[in-house]
């Protein structure tokens, strides 16, 4: 029987064991942003942090960039090299990103976990350089830009102020601020900017209106009212004049013909609807549908597509899957190219903007709409009924024992008129 020599047998194991989890310890002690190629329609998928919420693109750069909630951080990724450039800590959670395509900055937007407080932060879009800061109001906040009078609007839904900043740009590349309030109803957050025509659109979630700002005089030109609380991002598109209100709890989108302050159309889209995206090659508009008001992480009943809507018609054209969470949406016409934040998925999902997108017919949101508020007002009324019910129950329980309490002790007389309290009787003599 031929000698083995174990020492040598036990190395060559080691050896292939390590070749085998070499690329699984490389993953998680490196844990790359990964950004896997894929195929139509889904072009490819970007893991790159946890829970993706606002997203912009540089159209001129192709750049794209993406506000992560937690931990808190922006991240630049270059599409055309399909890696990430940079990542940027900011604030304590992102809720908003926007960039500015003349000189390509990034503005973000982020509150504290305590609430009391928000910021502002300026970055450089190729480097990630953090150039501004600033505080703002508290709240669910949003955010707008005007590039051609270089203004940024942060609105705050809990105080109903609208942080106004005026940038300034010295020679040597520092930006400094002109700061300044407008208040705007009770609850402002979905807002946008048409530079061209010198407006600010302000959404409030619980008046359920679109007001209308002449930037240059601060004076209201319109009030317009819409389906039930229109959210961030309020969408703009310049050179139609056309204003999206995504509306949450209406469960619909809003089009605005920015020349008459009028609603146009109204688009039943999927529940509780967020993210939306126009501008694009096919002239579609894209919808996010998240399917919950993000009352919890990883909810049972988070929406899972986009919905596709004919740009000139307003017509719905089908849905697509996308993922759990479906919530920020952006378009790079150029590229021919969507991208979606999908929260609940911790992933960004690169698509084809094509015409031959293989959509799935859109389901009547209008129907399901009115059913998923029934099931609301049920639920509802059955809980207030329980809820009087127990009220009573106790009301009359309580009832019954202080008049108990209240009532006093009458002697008792039993049968025959015998008092039941012993008689002292007088022994014979």
């Amino acid at each position: 029987m031929p000698h083995c020599d174990y020492k040598k047998v036990l190395r060559w194991r080691y050896c292939v064991l390590f070749i085998l989890l070499a690329p699984i310890l490389t993953l998680l002690l490196f844990s790359p942003p990964v950004h896997a190629d894929g195929g139509f329609p889904i072009i490819g998928v970007l893991h790159a942090g946890q829970r993706p919420e606002g997203i912009a693109v540089d159209t001129r750069t192709h750049m794209v960039y993406i506000a992560y909630e937690f931990p808190s951080f922006v991240v630049g990724f270059d599409p055309i090299r399909g890696k990430v450039r940079w990542k940027v800590a900011t604030g304590e959670s992102a809720t908003d990103v926007q960039v500015d395509i003349t000189n390509h900055r990034v503005y973000t937007i982020s509150i504290a976990k305590s609430g009391e407080t928000g910021s502002l932060t300026a970055l450089d879009g190729g480097s990630g350089k953090i150039l501004f800061t600033a505080n703002t109001a508290p709240g669910d906040d949003g955010l707008a830009i005007d590039t051609q009078r270089q203004r940024v609007y942060v609105s705050s839904s809990d105080t109903g102020i609208i942080d106004v900043f005026s940038l300034t740009t010295s020679p040597t590349g520092k930006i400094s601020a002109l700061s300044s309030t407008l208040k705007v109803g009770s609850h402002p957050q979905a807002i946008g900017v048409n530079s061209r025509l010198g407006r600010l659109y302000v959404g409030d979630r619980s008046a359920h209106t679109v007001t209308v700002i002449d930037e240059d005089s601060s004076r209201t030109l319109a009030t317009i009212q819409v389906a039930a609380e229109p959210v961030q991002p309020l969408s703009v598109d310049e050179t139609r004049g056309l204003v999206y209100v995504v509306c949450s709890t209406g469960q619909e989108l809003d089009v605005i013909d920015g020349h008459t302050n009028k609603v146009i159309a109204r688009v039943p889209v999927s529940p509780y609807p967020e993210g939306i995206a126009s501008n694009t090659a096919t002239g579609r508009i894209y919808v996010a549908g998240e399917g919950n008001k993000e009352t919890t992480f990883n909810d049972v009943n988070s929406g899972t597509t986009i919905t596709a809507i004919d740009g000139q018609s307003f017509e719905l054209l089908g849905t697509l899957q996308v993922g759990r969470a479906p919530d920020g949406v952006a378009s790079d016409p150029a590229l021919r190219r969507i991208y979606v934040s999908v929260e609940d998925s911790d992933a960004v999902v690169e698509i084809s903007d094509s015409s031959n997108l293989p959509l799935q017919a859109a389901p009547n949101y209008h129907q399901a709409a009115a059913i998923h508020q029934a099931i609301l007002l049920l639920q509802e009324a059955t809980a207030i009924t329980v809820i009087l019910m127990i009220f009573t129950i106790i009301g009359a329980t309580l009832n019954a024992r202080s008049r108990r309490w209240r009532a006093p002790e009458i002697p008792q007389i039993p049968p025959g008129g015998v008092s039941s309290r012993l008689e002292q009787r007088t022994p014979p003599a």
